[in-house]
């Protein structure tokens, strides 16, 4: 009879092991299933930190056929520096930008810019990185006691003004921002139009010829042509760009006219 009795109790022990495995599958699974939702919260937390301190873009950008500045913004990755949110622009153009062109000093196309030169940009806690344009934008912003000063210059010498400034536009144009600094330095005196137009010539037939001179040496000839081309526009009998332009014809006598 006690064998009897053991067979019943044997077979209700194996019967009930796989139900009592199940509630501790299922917490296991409930465990894990916790992990990966606070494991996500945590790296998106991280994320959403980390693109707020590092993942902010900001710069200004300088439209040289219409003299006008705008500022942007908007958010990237780090690092793999995608972007992530749509790009906010505001205009910034400054006072003396504004007067050359509402003044007609400068005559600027009714047309919306296409090209927008990057003048700075700062990614995250980065320092502002200034480019070429810079050299420009930051007369545009020069401000003295309060004033404008190159546009309380441009209404003390109208007829100056629109001498100097389509030269100014014109370097713009041609991505020559490194000429403009000292161009604006030496004019910034000059009372009379004969004297800019002498000054001005000088000074950009010397920079053109030190420019065209290393453009050969790069062997970025095209480049060099192009410019001696404007550079002989502007100063025809300019001696040093007339023995360039000969030198040209020599090295290359069918590619030139």
């Amino acid at each position: 009879m006690s064998a009897t009795s053991a067979t019943p109790s044997s077979g209700s022990t194996a019967a009930q092991s796989p139900q009592s495995k199940r509630p501790r599958k299922r917490l296991a699974t409930g465990y894990r299933i916790l992990l990966i939702s606070l494991s996500s919260l945590i790296v998106a937390g991280l994320l959403f930190v980390a693109i707020q301190m590092f993942g902010y873009v900001e710069g200004t950008e300088f439209a040289p056929k219409h003299f006008q500045t705008r500022r942007f913004s908007f958010y990237e990755i780090p690092l793999v520096h995608w972007q992530i949110t749509p790009i906010r622009r505001v205009s910034t153009t400054p006072e003396t930008a504004r007067y050359l062109t509402q003044s007609k000093t400068l005559v600027m196309p009714n047309s919306i810019p296409t090209r927008w030169d990057l003048v700075e940009i700062k990614h995250g806690m980065q320092s502002l990185e200034p480019r070429d344009p810079a050299l420009l934008v930051d007369h545009l912003r020069l401000m003295e006691d309060g004033t404008a000063v190159w546009k309380q210059w441009s209404k003390k010498n109208p007829k100056l003004a629109k001498q100097f400034w389509p030269t100014i536009d014109k370097l713009a144009d041609r991505e020559l921002y490194i000429l403009i600094p000292r161009l604006m330095e030496l004019t910034r005196d000059v009372e009379d139009v004969a004297t800019l137009k002498t000054v001005v010539s000088d000074y950009l037939a010397e920079e053109y010829v030190s420019l065209i001179r290393d453009m050969r040496d790069a062997q970025r000839d095209e480049l060099a042509d192009a410019l001696l081309a404007e550079a002989l526009e502007e100063s025809p009998d300019n001696p040093e760009l007339q023995s360039l332009k000969k030198d040209r014809q020599t090295a290359d006598p069918v590619g030139q006219t």
